[in-house]
C-alpha cells in the first residue's frame, strides 16, 4: 500500500437493523498518519488536501430482500457518495459489494470529516460482512506531459 493511501476498515461484521440509518465503526489505519485519523465514527482530515475516497460495503448476499443504501456522510453537507440499490440486483451483479468512488478537497478549513453510514429495509437484520473507506492523496500539480513525437510525412 502506498504511503499516500490510508484505509479505515471494519474489524468484524456489523449487524444492520431494518429501517435505521446506521454508522459503521471503522478502525484507524496502519501505519498511523497525522494527516488523516479516525475519531468517534468520523474519518477526520487534519491537513488540507485533495483526496479520492473509495467506499466499499460488503453486504450479506444471501439476504436478497429490500434495498441496500450506503453513503459517506459529511456533517452539515451533502454526502460525497450515495447509492441505493436492490439487494437482489447487488447480489447478482457483485455478490453484495457496493463500491463507490469520489473526490474532493478536505481539511480543517473546509470539509473536515466524513462517516460511513448504511441503511437497509429487508424487514430483518442484515450483516455488513466488511466495509472500508480508503483516502488516497491525489497529486497536484500533475507532472508535465512529454510532448508527442512529431510524425514524419
Amino acid at each position: 500500500m502506498p504511503a499516500h493511501e490510508f484505509t479505515f476498515r471494519t474489524t468484524k461484521g456489523v449487524e444492520i437493523p431494518s429501517g435505521r440509518l446506521t454508522p459503521v465503526p471503522l478502525s484507524r489505519p496502519e501505519p498511523r498518519t497525522e494527516d488523516v485519523d479516525y475519531v468517534g465514527d468520523l474519518v477526520v482530515f487534519r491537513s488540507e488536501g485533495w483526496y479520492e475516497i473509495l467506499l466499499e460495503v460488503d453486504w450479506d448476499p444471501e439476504n436478497r430482500q429490500g434495498t441496500r443504501f450506503s453513503h459517506t456522510a459529511i456533517p452539515g453537507e451533502q454526502p460525497l457518495h450515495s447509492e441505493a440499490v436492490s439487494a437482489a440486483v447487488l447480489a447478482d451483479i457483485s455478490e453484495g459489494k457496493q463500491l463507490l468512488r469520489g473526490n474532493t478537497l478536505f481539511g480543517p478549513e473546509r470539509t473536515a470529516s466524513l462517516a460511513l453510514e448504511v441503511w437497509q429495509d429487508s424487514g430483518d437484520v442484515v450483516e455488513v460482512r466488511a466495509a472500508a473507506i480508503t483516502a488516497r492523496v491525489l497529486a497536484v500539480p500533475w507532472p508535465a506531459a512529454s510532448p508527442a513525437p512529431r510524425r514524419r510525412p
